[in-house]
């Protein structure tokens, strides 16, 4: 059976940190595929302009196809464990949050959030991780949009 371990929480709360140990940890005993970084990946090919709060409904509709594409290429790899530091939960927190959201943008993140929980023959554990550590500024996420997208992951 495959395993994805998947990390949920807004943005600057250790979910990259967390990732980089476990892969380190499990690498020495299964094959592990890691899905991190992939917004920061399309901000430097200029396929993204604005993400974390100020993302629109065309970088939404991105940022979440591209993470379904990275869950589905893990998955029907050859890899037993997948460490995600994004899940469809954050996705989905992050359309709810946008006042001009289509309901496309957030039908899409509830689909994709539905058929990753539902994937027959895999093994899910989600790890939230609230804002709890000191928040660095890096010029992509903001403190504002941390504590708006870690209330919605709550309700979600």
């Amino acid at each position: 059976m495959k395993t994805i371990i998947l990390f949920t929480g807004a943005g600057s709360t250790g979910k990259t940190t967390m990732l980089k140990a476990l892969e380190t940890h499990f690498s020495k005993q299964f094959k592990v595929s890691v899905i991190s970084e992939f917004i920061r990946t399309l901000i430097d090919r200029k396929v993204l302009d604005k993400v974390d709060i100020g993302a629109d409904n065309n970088n939404q509709v991105i940022i979440t196809a591209e993470l379904m594409c990275r869950f589905f290429e893990k998955i029907l790899n050859k890899g037993q464990l997948i460490i995600a530091e994004r899940s469809p939960v954050d996705t989905l927190a992050y359309s709810r949050h946008r006042k001009d959201s289509t309901q496309y943008v957030n039908e899409l993140n509830e689909r994709f959030l539905k058929v990753i929980y539902g994937f027959k023959g895999v093994k899910i554990i989600t790890f939230y991780f609230p804002p709890i550590l000191p928040f660095e500024e890096d010029g992509v996420r903001n403190k504002e949009g941390q504590k708006i997208i870690d209330m919605e992951i709550c309700k979600i």
